[in-house]
């Protein structure tokens, strides 16, 4: 089929008849499919279709510049979460068993009757209130024995 086509391109002539020039037609877009294609040039710039892809939102359209729009960028948003912080009651103690020298719970800053244990300081916070300051509570999460701030 392809000897046909090339004869009949031969053959026919351009003003012969309609059904020749389509042969060679035929015949020539074959020819150039196999022919390495030339890039476009660099003056040539086509404008990409706007993305549906939700962005930032400008503020004056007007002051855009015609700049071809890049892919925006993978944001991610900082969360800082608080850790969870375990509060436990602590226990009062007997007068017998609050002997010695005894440290002092260490104060919560912005949490009025709240403490951290002098023992413990990185453990969950110990609520004192309803203890008067000085009086020895037992640690829940020790089981030491400090002093009321």
């Amino acid at each position: 089929m392809a000897v046909l086509f090339l004869v009949s391109g031969l053959c026919a002539t351009a003003d012969a008849d309609p059904l020749g020039d389509l042969f060679k037609k035929v015949g020539q877009s074959i020819s150039n499919a196999f022919q390495p294609r030339l890039s476009p040039k660099p003056t040539d710039k086509k404008t990409k279709p706007p993305s549906r892809r939700p962005g930032p939102r400008l503020a004056n359209v007007a002051t855009a510049s015609p700049t071809p729009m890049e892919p925006p960028a993978n944001v991610v948003q900082e969360v800082k979460l608080t850790p969870t912080i375990t509060v436990l009651r602590a226990s009062a103690v007997p007068a017998e068993k609050a002997k010695g020298d005894l440290p002092y719970g260490i104060p919560v800053p912005g949490q009025k009757s709240m403490v951290t244990s002098p023992y413990l300081p990185e453990g969950g916070h110990i609520d004192v209130s309803g203890f008067a300051p000085g009086s020895a509570v037992k640690d829940p999460y020790t089981g030491k024995i400090f002093l009321v701030p």
